[in-house]
């Protein structure tokens, strides 16, 4: 190996260590949900991955380096290659040849992402006071009166409706979700029939929410 690519590889090790700001590491079951927070400039983010995007807007481009460099991440904590992304024709993101589901979230700077075995589906939502402009296209009447004028509960259920509509892979009205408390931070969600567990939890003013 010559000076220059030893270097190389010092430098993206300094990289890692100083700068990738993984905030939560959550284990749960067979599933892994990591959070990043995105302190690092595009040229430092570019030289922790070899993927390449022509996204010409700066916040849009770093989610996206950040996204990638974390799956390439936990695909080395779980012992398989990464050999890329493809996305299906509801554009939901899939490993190349792996079992493994993913499921992808950013609000910037903070960028989510989970790993299982089974479908799954992760979001992450500012508590924003905009979100009430918006809750009659996701809430029913029922969870209306449930979340009242409570903010912080409306950006939760928007987020398990993001999420739950990831797990479900297809195009669906989100507002056909239906959201049931099942204990604090854990809720069930029925769509087409079938039930998917989502937890939530607050990090620094936002929602994270994702299945389990």
């Amino acid at each position: 190996m010559n000076l220059n690519k030893i270097m190389q590889l010092l430098y993206n090790f300094i990289l890692i260590r100083c700068y990738m700001s993984i905030i939560k590491k959550i284990s749960n079951g067979e599933s892994i949900i990591w959070v990043w927070k995105i302190d690092e400039s595009i040229d430092e983010l570019i030289e922790l991955t070899n993927q390449t995007t022509d996204i010409k807007n700066e916040i849009k481009k770093k989610e996206f380096y950040a996204s990638r460099i974390l799956i390439e991440k936990i695909c080395e904590k779980l012992n398989i290659d990464f050999l890329g992304i493809k996305k299906d024709d509801n554009d939901k993101p899939h490993l190349i040849g792996s079992k493994y589901y993913i499921s992808i979230s950013h609000k910037f700077p903070y960028v989510s992402v989970i790993f299982d075995v089974k479908k799954c589906g992760i979001d992450i939502e500012k508590i924003d006071e905009k979100v009430r402009k918006i809750k009659s296209k996701f809430l029913n009447e029922d969870e209306e009166l449930v979340v009242g004028e409570n903010l912080k509960k409306l950006v939760e259920y928007w987020s398990m409706k993001e999420t739950a509509y990831k797990v479900e892979g297809e195009t669906i009205p989100i507002k056909s979700i239906e959201i049931k408390e099942k204990s604090e931070n854990l809720y069930s969600c029925s769509i087409h029939g079938n039930t998917i567990e989502i937890t939530t939890e607050e990090i620094n003013d936002h929602i994270l929410s994702y299945s389990t």
